[in-house]
């Protein structure tokens, strides 16, 4: 039951990253109008976000050699394991848009 919990709270902090990720996004191109600044902000916040998907999946792809037990997942843990994944990637571009939107 405790693991569920987790995986719950993990997909509710995905969702919410994700849809204020989209939703300031939007936002913020209206604000800009599509200038060069607003553009290198999001040039530079996909980067940040394809850094850590790299970093991501090396670290899926390691983490089973330091597993001893064997596991089975069903398509169902895999699904929730990969929307929090995609969760996880949208709440790193959506830090990186926030501090750089601040930062220039």
């Amino acid at each position: 039951m405790n693991e569920q919990i987790i995986i719950l709270i993990f997909i509710v902090i995905s969702l919410s990253a994700t849809l204020r990720l989209y939703i300031l996004k939007a936002r913020n191109q209206i604000k800009y109008r599509g200038d060069e600044r607003w553009q290198l902000i999001q040039l530079k916040a996909c980067n940040a976000a394809n850094i850590a998907n790299g970093i991501l999946v090396i670290l899926l792809c390691i983490l089973p050699l330091f597993i001893n037990s064997p596991v089975t997942f069903t398509f169902q843990r895999v699904s929730v394991f990969g929307l929090i994944y995609l969760g996880i990637r949208n709440l790193i571009e959506l830090t990186a848009v926030t501090y750089l939107d601040k930062q220039m």
